[in-house]
């Protein structure tokens, strides 16, 4: 089970030549409610994930990621016992946010989520990725 700093390494790791391009944002789903700031409401990749369960989920958007990753709450996205909504209640659970700063990089989100995806394995995968 990846932890989110684990998460955050794999981020680095492989994009380590396009981190400048990116905000790296960890956040309480309190917070990310809340929060109207400009780097939090931005195109880019979401992650959720949970001390006991690792990252349960992977996404991406090309216009507001944090408004993407609390749609999934809202509409209470779930693979068998994990359901977001529940997650959403949790203070546990955060939001961890890579999104652009300039719009010229909305290339990288996607390769961005694929490689989230297939290399954090989260318990709720994105049925577009196969």
């Amino acid at each position: 089970m990846l932890t989110d700093k684990d998460v955050k390494r794999l981020f680095e790791s492989e994009f380590s030549a396009l981190t400048d391009r990116f905000h790296t944002i960890e956040m309480s789903i309190h917070a990310a409610r809340y929060d109207g700031s400009s780097e939090v409401n931005a195109p880019g990749v979401y992650v959720f994930w949970h001390p006991t369960l690792g990252v349960v989920k992977v996404g991406k958007s090309q216009s507001n990621s944090k408004k993407r990753a609390l749609e999934h709450l809202r509409d209470n996205t779930k693979k068998g016992d994990v359901e977001m909504a529940k997650l959403g209640e949790d203070i546990a659970t955060k939001i961890l946010l890579f999104n652009i700063i300039n719009a010229k990089d909305l290339h990288w989100i996607l390769s961005l989520e694929a490689f989230l995806e297939w290399n954090a394995k989260p318990i709720i995968n994105s049925a577009r990725m196969g």
